[in-house]
């Protein structure tokens, strides 16, 4: 008996270790993500230094999806994997964490010379796809990616960062999907922002899912993820903190539409309001994951 309990636990454990760093297929691998994570930061710090060069959307995406040629991957491929991580946040934690290390590494590099910016310029003109420009069998939320531009006043206590679709009509034939989004804060941003993802929904009896993510510069993300079960408003928010920075604000509406069956997403927003001490406590179902120190 002794023997069977001890063989037993011999193979739970080889099992567990074989398990771990495991992604499912269409999902970047952790290093995969951190490698992509190091590059998309470097993309950002280029585009901030050189901002005059960059001072439309269209122009930003080039880079963005510059950085995605370059690990051989598609908006797609990105997509599924932003959900797969937001979902396993404690992976994506690790992901960052892995991204933090591979860019001090090139801080030596990028504060020597220019070689970060040459590296950000070979990016630039390597001919990769301007967005907006649909691949076959993209799914929904990689098509109409024209941006809106947001307002010039940088006070306002409240603004929306939405960017893409305001609406979209789910079909059969669209199965399972996600909506995605990744953006940066306006520069009006301040400590104990608030963020409000909402939209109007028809369900149409399938199944939806939602998550909205803040990332701090430090390397925390707080997090909110609920599935929805009815129709009309659906709205979430994440309360940052006041002692904290906030590098970018990511997450999904999910969908599974079943046969015969239409969904419709509507009015779509994510607003960024400032402070507000009547509810900077209200912080219902927000998850906190912080970097191994």
């Amino acid at each position: 008996m002794r023997s069977s309990t001890i063989h037993l636990s011999l193979l739970i454990l080889i099992l567990s270790l074989l398990s771990c760093g495991k992604t499912p297929g269409g999902v970047l691998t952790m290093n995969e993500m951190a490698d992509l994570i190091a590059d998309l930061q470097l993309a950002d710090a280029y585009i901030e230094t050189h901002i005059n060069e960059f001072e439309s959307d269209s122009s930003k995406m080039v880079i963005k999806q510059s950085v995605f040629k370059k690990h051989g991957i598609t908006q797609q491929d990105y997509d599924s994997s932003l959900v797969w991580y937001a979902h396993n946040m404690e992976d994506y934690v690790k992901a960052y964490d892995k991204a933090a290390k591979k860019l001090q590494q090139r801080y030596d590099k990028l504060s020597k010379g220019n070689g970060g910016n040459d590296q950000m310029q070979d990016l630039a003109e390597s001919g990769a796809p301007q967005m907006g420009q649909p691949t076959r069998n993209a799914h929904p939320a990689s098509l109409g990616l024209k941006k809106r531009k947001l307002g010039t006043d940088i006070n306002a206590d409240s603004i929306d960062l939405w960017q893409g679709q305001r609406s979209y009509m789910l079909a059969q034939g669209d199965k399972r999907g996600f909506i995605t989004f990744d953006l940066r804060p306006d520069a009006g941003k301040k400590p104990g922002d608030r963020y409000q993802l909402a939209y109007k929904l028809n369900r149409g009896g399938n199944e939806f899912k939602v998550s909205l993510n803040v990332d701090y510069i430090d390397g925390g993300t707080a997090q909110i993820t609920r599935g929805t079960n009815s129709d009309g408003w659906v709205i979430i928010d994440v309360q940052s903190d006041t002692a904290r920075q906030v590098r970018r604000i990511f997450g999904y509406v999910s969908y599974d539409i079943k046969r015969g069956h239409t969904a419709y997403v509507d009015s779509l927003s994510l607003m960024r309001t400032h402070m507000n001490t009547s509810n900077y406590g209200f912080i219902h179902a927000q998850r906190l994951f912080e970097r191994n120190k």
